[in-house]
């Protein structure tokens, strides 16, 4: 998968649940008026992505237009029809915090899924019944597929999303009864950890969900939830080792490519090519190049000269957090969580 960075500015940095929003610092570096992704660029990206077969078979799997928020920019539907040169497979992720069907950014949003690209979304619960609730009874007359986002700071933040969704699907016809069994299984789930272990670790935490699936695909729907933890961001945009719900443990990203393959890149709309999903907010040093100023063969270079960085890195930070020494930076430069 390729995550696009169409749109740097998002309207949501006021709100409370954004305090640790990991985008906000490395976002807002970029000046206003190199905050929309241009029609023009995204070209120029799709021409060279083509070019290049790891990045092409990244492209095929699937492109997430992302931000900021991404419904923010007005060229954001030209940019879909240009990147759909890749794959069929464009999606867009929004905030859906958006107040009326009558929004420009709504428009947008619609244009883009009556051309069969699919519209994902955060769940942002202060703004759930006024905005979001809503727009999505609206999406789902529009797309037949749907993953939605949770971020939580506790587990029962976990279980109140849940309960949020599952009130909304119990409203909705009984082609999403699959959708409501795959929630009544996580609210059971959770509530029976809350229950027994409510200060649980991260390693419980997993133990007590494993084998729970997150994704179901029926002949009339495909529905998918994608739980992540919050986490502490610094005043320097520095993520913390620990996430919010499990502050005892040091939440590790593993990472393909010490492993020796690209799984997924990140690209700003500045054109900066990032390894895995970092936006700059993981502060990993080794880059990838820019799919904007640089040849074909100068990112593969590049591509390669980081790839081994990040081997070494990795293996070092493997030792310095069996010895102690957890959250020290290595000189390779990527994030001391990262192995």
């Amino acid at each position: 998968m390729i995550n696009i960075f169409a749109e740097a500015n998002c309207n949501r940095y006021v709100r409370d649940e954004c305090q640790y929003c990991h985008v906000y610092e490395p976002l807002m570096q970029i000046p206003k008026s190199d905050w929309h992704l241009m029609p023009e660029h995204a070209q120029i990206m799709v021409d060279k992505i083509l070019q290049m077969e790891v990045f092409r078979e990244l492209a095929k799997r699937e492109i997430n237009l992302t931000g900021g928020e991404p419904s923010q920019n007005p060229h954001i539907v030209e940019i879909f029809k240009i990147f759909r040169k890749l794959t069929p497979n464009v999606r867009i992720h929004t905030n859906l915090d958006i107040s009326s069907a009558a929004s420009p950014r709504w428009q947008r949003l619609v244009e883009i899924m009556k051309m069969l690209g699919r519209v994902d979304f955060t769940l942002y619960p202060t703004v759930w019944e006024s905005r979001q609730k809503p727009l999505l009874k609206e999406i789902l007359g529009l797309q037949d597929e749907l993953i939605v986002n949770m971020i939580f700071e506790k587990v029962p933040d976990l279980l109140s999303q849940i309960e949020i969704l599952i009130s909304f699907f119990e409203e909705q016809e009984k082609k999403f009864e699959s959708v409501l069994s795959l929630l009544g299984t996580y609210r059971t789930k959770l509530e029976n950890l809350i229950g027994e272990n409510p200060e649980c670790d991260e390693e419980a935490f997993l133990k007590h969900m494993e084998g729970t699936d997150n994704y179901i695909c029926t002949d009339n729907f495909t529905f998918g939830l994608n739980m992540i933890p919050g986490f502490y961001v610094d005043k320097n945009g520095e993520r913390a080792m620990n996430a919010q719900p499990f502050p005892k443990d040091i939440n590790f990203l593993e990472c393909t490519i010490p492993r020796g393959t690209i799984e997924i890149i990140t690209v700003q709309q500045t054109g900066e090519i990032t390894p895995c999903c970092d936006v700059g907010n993981l502060k990993c040093q080794p880059k990838f190049g820019n799919l904007l100023n640089d040849s074909p063969d100068e990112i593969m270079s590049q591509v390669e000269v980081s790839r081994k960085k990040m081997v070494s890195g990795a293996l070092k930070n493997h030792q310095n957090i069996n010895s102690g020494k957890a959250g020290e930076w290595v000189e390779e430069g990527i994030p001391p969580y990262c192995v």
